[in-house]
C-alpha cells in the first residue's frame, strides 16, 4: 500500500511538475507619471545570450504597445521622456531539444535582471527594481528559455502599470 501511494505521488510529479516561478524586488517605492514617450534598452555581460537578450527587448515593445502606456515606444534611448534599462544579470538556458532528451533533468530556465528607470532628459533615476523569472520545471512538459523570458517581461509590464500615474 504504502509502496503504491508513493509511485502515484512520483507520477503526478512527473506529470504536473513544478510551475513557474516570478520574484520582484523593488529597491524602492516610485510612481512615474506624465510620460509620453519611452525607450527600452536591454543589455547585459553575459556571454553567448545574444538572441535572448534580442527577444527580451522584443517582447517587452510588444507588450508596452499592447498595454498602451505610452503614445510612443523606441528601441533607442533619444528623446524620450522615459528610458526603461535592463541588465540582464542571470539567464539560464534551457531548450525544447534539452527538454526533449532530458525531461524534467534539463532544469529549470531562468531570466534575472534589474530594470532601471531613467527619465530621458535629465538622466535621473526614477527608480528600479528587480525581476527573477523561473520556468516551469519538473517533467518533460515544462518551461524552456522562452516560458521564462515571457514571465520576465509580463512581470516587468505589469510593475510599471502598477506604478504609473494617470
Amino acid at each position: 500500500m504504502k509502496k503504491s501511494f508513493s509511485l502515484i505521488i512520483l507520477s503526478l510529479f512527473l506529470i504536473v511538475g513544478c510551475a513557474g516561478q516570478i520574484t520582484i524586488k523593488p529597491e524602492a517605492e516610485f510612481k512615474i507619471k506624465n510620460i509620453k514617450t519611452a525607450s527600452v534598452k536591454v543589455k547585459t555581460l553575459l556571454a553567448d545570450c545574444k538572441e535572448e537578450i534580442e527577444k527580451i527587448e522584443k517582447t517587452l515593445i510588444e507588450k508596452l504597445k499592447e498595454a498602451n502606456m505610452f503614445k510612443e515606444i523606441h528601441e533607442n534611448t533619444q528623446n524620450t521622456d522615459l528610458i526603461i534599462e535592463i541588465d540582464i544579470e542571470e539567464l539560464a538556458k534551457v531548450t525544447k531539444s534539452d527538454r526533449f532528451w532530458y525531461g524534467a533533468m534539463a532544469g529549470r530556465a531562468k531570466v534575472g535582471g534589474k530594470v532601471k528607470l531613467i527619465e530621458g532628459f535629465s538622466g535621473k533615476v526614477l527608480g528600479s527594481f528587480y525581476v527573477e523569472s523561473l520556468s516551469s520545471g519538473g517533467t518533460v512538459f515544462a518551461g524552456t528559455t522562452q516560458q521564462a523570458i515571457d514571465d520576465f517581461v509580463n512581470e516587468v509590464v505589469k510593475h510599471l502599470i502598477e506604478s504609473t500615474v494617470q
